[in-house]
């Protein structure tokens, strides 16, 4: 097979020599060791001491599956992507090698993305960055509302936490909100939690939980989310250091719905036996609400429906779910309520 070579050499622009083949490999097929295709965090090796040469570099090539690359060079460092699939591996001469990968459109798309992702493009780095060394920072400096922002400006706080990828009606938010001093303090000392950079692959974590905080002033609320363990900003992972804390002495604690949609879709219905539609409507996660212990004091009025289940509205302030070992009847303590119905 003919391969055609490109080399691009720029010494005043910092030495960078990028590199433009064509080729595959007969091996495509054979998974290279210890990879799971649909676990990410089994394609790098951060730590790898066993590093390629140059000349073992070169002889990746346009067109080759992440698989090969890997069986030749061994699992790259770590994902310099933002916003592309850039891997890089340390070489053995101390440049680093940089690989852009696309998604086969043309391939199985029920095949994992490992077996999608061709080699795009290719070049070397004059030195390899120390990510070994993450650069130390602090939340403040990630949010310039932050060095505005005095203590007691805060008038409330309110703390929500929940888990990511459960079932919406199985699965409910935690808040709570408060104004004791205490609190208040907490949620100012979190400005300062230290903070420090991780590649992409070590914070895109499918799963897991998150916290966030929203800091209530007399004119604006600000909001910081901590998801796994991470922040995420311009594009940036940064592994939180700092620790969370939970209010000490709420005034109002409830929860809200795990929604997944930006607008959280739902119909309402009469509740009959003949029912009729009385419209459709966004928010469904703006709702908040607690248990309620009282008595059932009226029969369903409505029935909402959502993609993640149904629930029975029985006024404008109170609902119920109807589970398969119990039914929970909730009040709703926040200001968005269904009135609108009565």
């Amino acid at each position: 097979m003919k391969k055609v070579i490109t080399v691009m050499l720029s010494l005043l622009l910092g030495g960078s020599l990028i590199l433009s083949f064509a080729g595959c490999n007969a091996n495509a097929d054979l998974t290279a060791e210890g990879i799971d295709k649909n676990d990410p965090y089994t394609w790098f090796e951060v730590n790898k001491e066993a590093l390629p040469t140059r000349e073992q570099c070169q002889e990746i090539t346009v067109g080759m599956r992440l698989n090969e690359v890997i069986e030749k060079l061994g699992k790259p460092q770590r994902d310099i992507g933002s916003g592309v699939i850039l891997f890089q591996f340390d070489v053995a001469d101390g440049f680093a090698f940089i690989v852009r990968f696309e998604t086969d459109v043309a391939s199985d798309p029920s095949l994992p993305t490992y077996d999608r992702l061709i080699v795009d493009l290719l070049k070397f780095d004059a030195a390899v960055p120390d990510l070994n060394l993450p650069q130390q920072t602090v939340l403040s400096n990630l949010y310039p509302w932050m060095e505005e922002l005095k203590e007691g400006d805060i008038a409330k706080v309110r703390y929500e936490q929940a888990f990511i990828g459960v079932a919406p009606y199985q699965n409910l938010k935690n808040i709570s909100y408060s104004t004791d001093q205490t609190d208040l303090a907490n949620a100012y000392r979190l400005f300062s939690s230290p903070l420090h950079s991780i590649s992409q692959s070590e914070g895109q974590i499918e799963g897991g939980g998150y916290v966030r905080y929203d800091f209530m002033t007399a004119e604006e609320t600000y909001s910081v989310t901590i998801s796994n363990g991470t922040v995420l900003i311009g594009g940036q992972y940064y592994r939180f250091d700092g620790e969370l804390f939970e209010l000490t002495a709420p005034e109002v604690n409830c929860h809200a719905f795990i929604t997944y949609t930006d607008d959280d879709p739902y119909e309402i219905f009469t509740y009959a036996e003949e029912s009729e539609k009385i419209g459709e409507y966004q928010g469904l996660g703006e709702f908040e609400f607690r248990v309620y212990d009282g008595l059932l004091e009226n029969a369903p009025r409505y029935i909402l429906k959502s993609a993640g289940g149904d629930l029975l509205i029985l006024s404008a302030d109170k609902f119920l779910i109807e589970g398969d070992k119990n039914t929970v009847i909730y009040q709703i303590t926040g200001e968005k309520d269904f009135s609108f119905l009565f």
